[in-house]
């Protein structure tokens, strides 16, 4: 199994960034490279099982489902249903915690996953967090 990562401090507060972060079918507000999303079934896009289908700015089309959303511990999963990246059986995690000193906030973002066929787990990693990078800045841009 390979594992893919990417993490970002922000000045605003945990609940702040999690009222982003939480709403799954959001992610077109933050992440240029996601220009639509769409909830198509499995529910309202807050309970597990919600269905969203994204469609990227340069036309590709991600099929994605809802895991857990856990507002306590502020975190939601989600699984790759379909999707034109080197994976399979990807499943990630997004959460966020309070940063004691400052009052802020760290968000971590992590995937587990197998490399696809004739891809490296080097490979397919650096696919995701290219991917994860510009969506954690482009959240500091909507929060700011």
């Amino acid at each position: 199994m390979a594992t893919a990562y990417w993490s970002s401090v922000f000045t605003s507060s945990a609940d702040q960034i999690w009222a982003h972060v939480r709403r799954f079918n959001d992610l077109p507000d933050w992440h240029p490279a996601i220009r639509t999303s769409e909830i198509i079934g499995g529910g309202n896009g807050l309970t597990p099982g919600a269905i969203r289908v994204l469609t990227g700015v340069d036309g590709s089309v991600y099929r994605e489902r809802l895991v857990g959303l856990d507002d306590a511990d502020r975190k939601l999963s989600y699984e790759i249903v379909e999707a034109p990246l080197p994976v399979r059986g990807y499943r990630s995690t997004l959460r966020v915690q309070p940063v004691a000193d400052t009052g802020g906030a760290f968000l971590s973002w992590h995937a587990t996953f197998e490399p696809a066929e004739g891809t490296t787990a080097q490979e397919a990693t650096a696919v995701l967090e290219a991917a994860y990078a510009p969506a954690l800045a482009g959240l500091h841009t909507i929060i700011a």
